[in-house]
């Protein structure tokens, strides 16, 4: 290697091309299931899809699985314009029974947490997903030898992850709030 190379040239050295082809739509791939299934539940738990409506925990129980142990609450689910009443309701989560809690009905009959918990806890898992599409671009435009646009990506990149963390943060203590009775 005579003179100044970039990172994408020595990368291509090192890597058979098959092998870097196949990093590349692999981030792709998992940025897109990762985005897909978070937006998904953050639409619910933002109250944009989904039967607003309300749990009476009438009962709790506990399956183990690999060594841990997960909990599954039942209940009555009550829709809040009364059209649906759903009284073997499920939801796998840890609540206090004899509690009432707000949920959303889901398209496939399933429940999901709503509040602000919920919310940035799967918008971090949004944004998550987002930067590592953001982060295949970046590797795609590094090994195709693009100049400046890594750079702008890369800078993306920083800005989604740090959003991310943000999001992750307020979510966690919204979510201790919520347990605690301070909050939603």
């Amino acid at each position: 290697m005579s003179g100044r190379t970039n990172r994408g040239e020595r990368l291509r050295e090192r890597v058979p091309a098959g092998g870097l082809l196949l990093v590349v739509a692999g981030l792709f791939a998992a940025g897109a299931v990762v985005t897909w299934l978070a937006v998904t539940h953050l639409a619910y738990a933002s109250g944009l899809a989904g039967t607003s409506g309300h749990l009476e925990v009438e009962a709790c129980t506990w399956s183990r699985s690999g060594g841990h142990r997960y909990p599954h609450c039942h209940g009555v689910f009550r829709s809040d314009d009364g059209t649906v009443v759903d009284p073997g309701a499920t939801i796998d989560s840890r609540l206090s029974v004899g509690s009432t809690v707000g949920l959303r009905r889901t398209a496939s009959g399933g429940y999901e947490r709503t509040g602000a918990g919920a919310l940035f806890g799967w918008l971090a898992v949004s944004l998550l997903g987002l930067a590592v599409l953001v982060l295949g671009a970046t590797t795609a435009g590094v090994l195709a030898g693009a100049r400046g646009s890594p750079r702008k990506l890369t800078l993306l990149l920083a800005g989604l992850l740090a959003a991310m963390l943000i999001s992750a943060f307020v979510g966690g203590v919204a979510g201790i709030a919520g347990a605690y009775g301070g909050g939603p």
